[in-house]
């Protein structure tokens, strides 16, 4: 049997959307210098900042759904072939609308640490 991915608002339970793809994004703060002989320093704080970057195609229902998510800052499970990852959304881009009532966008999730 083929893997269905999931968009999923766990606040509510309802499902947003099965057509997603899901990136883990990293970024690390740092301040890099340079010595009068040409060496180059880098000294990194804190610990790598990750993000979930999510390309989702929904429909109108879907659309509202995650302004909603947004809105009020709920929480969200997407289920993927390489995991299951929960976050809050902190970025969420425009739509592109699509061929049959349909539209695309990209999200960007804050990740929570949870049980599972």
């Amino acid at each position: 049997m083929p893997y269905i991915a999931l968009l999923r608002n766990e606040d509510t339970g309802v499902d947003i959307t099965r057509f997603i793809t899901l990136e883990e994004k990293q970024s690390v703060i740092r301040t890099e210098w340079q010595t009068l002989d040409g060496r180059t320093y880098l000294q990194r704080y804190g610990v790598p900042n990750a993000t979930y970057e999510i390309v989702a195609y929904v429909n109108y229902a879907g659309k509202q759904l995650l302004f909603e998510a947004e809105d009020t800052a709920a929480l969200l499970k997407a289920e993927c072939k390489h995991g299951t990852f929960y976050g809050h959304i902190i970025e969420l881009k425009d739509f592109s609308r699509l061929a049959g009532d349909w539209y695309k966008t990209t999200l960007t999730l804050a990740p929570e640490v949870t049980d599972e």
